[in-house]
């Protein structure tokens, strides 16, 4: 399985100190992000609209998957989401990517979905599809892990729409698959993954497979900002959400029952288009 040591519940890399500043550092080698959520809203825009995305989206690394006491964790994003509507004719179709991570253990992953307003347009649900492999080598730890995921949506509008500001409640489901890959040093008591020693120590290096199917749900509230204003310019999303699911679990280099874990996110998202 996976890899390395403690995991700081601080989230790591790409551009998050623009979101969140200040934070505790990592104990040790933290690999193999692992999002719970695309972070994408279920609403439709309704017209052709790219959106860019700078987010810390809530999941777990799998390296915590080998420690004592596993966590959730923020982790990284940038993305960005086409809704091409009439452009190409199919009303509704969503494509993208996003990147996600802390340097030196990012991965890009595509995203390709279907959303649409539903009744009097207070509601809207999603379906989203994405997957990627990816790998790392850190403190003499490694991983390599293929990952697939679907994800199902539903965005609600509580209050009638406003020019400026609108309140907008979401949930959703995903499972995500994985096959996973990892090298990493555990402790005397041949148990649990601790930072590889330096010089290295052969015989603490253990290697380790884990996989299966992961559930995971999330609620969260979200703000949108004019976007039911014409011109070029669409708005913008600011969310805040919750995630809880599961995930790998490995001790003494073998896989066990998955263990749960929860994690908070937040996003904020700019739109622009025809």
């Amino acid at each position: 399985m996976p890899v390395a040591c403690l995991i700081s519940m601080r989230p790591p890399g790409l551009v998050l100190a623009i979101v969140l500043a200040g934070s505790a550092t990592a104990a040790c080698t933290t690999l193999g992000p692992t999002p719970a959520t695309t972070a994408i809203s279920a609403r439709p825009a309704g017209r052709p609209e790219i959106s860019a995305q700078v987010a810390v989206v809530p999941g777990h690394y799998l390296s915590a998957a080998v420690v004592e006491a596993p966590e959730g964790a923020g982790i990284g994003q940038l993305a960005v989401v086409v809704e091409p509507d009439r452009w190409v004719g199919l009303p509704g179709l969503v494509v993208g990517g996003r990147v996600f991570g802390q340097d030196g253990d990012t991965a890009a992953e595509p995203v390709i979905g279907y959303r649409r307003v539903l009744a009097d347009g207070r509601v809207a649900v999603a379906a989203l599809a994405s997957g990627t492999v990816s790998s790392a080598t850190r403190d003499q730890a490694s991983y390599r892990a293929e990952r697939g995921g679907v994800e199902l949506a539903v965005d609600a509008r509580p209050l009638a729409a406003s020019r400026w500001v609108e309140p907008h409640l979401f949930a959703g489901v995903a499972v995500t698959a994985l096959s996973v890959d990892g090298d990493y040093c555990i402790d005397v008591d041949g148990r649990y993954g601790v930072q590889c020693p330096d010089p290295p120590d052969t015989g603490t290096r253990v290697s380790a497979h884990a996989g299966g199917a992961y559930p995971t749900g999330h609620v969260g509230v979200a703000a949108e900002l004019f976007r039911h204003r014409r011109g070029w310019f669409h708005g913008g999303r600011v969310a805040a959400q919750l995630a809880a699911g599961a995930m790998p679990r490995v001790v003494g280099a073998q896989q066990t029952s998955a263990e749960g874990f929860a994690a908070f996110g937040l996003s904020v998202s700019l739109a622009v288009g025809d």
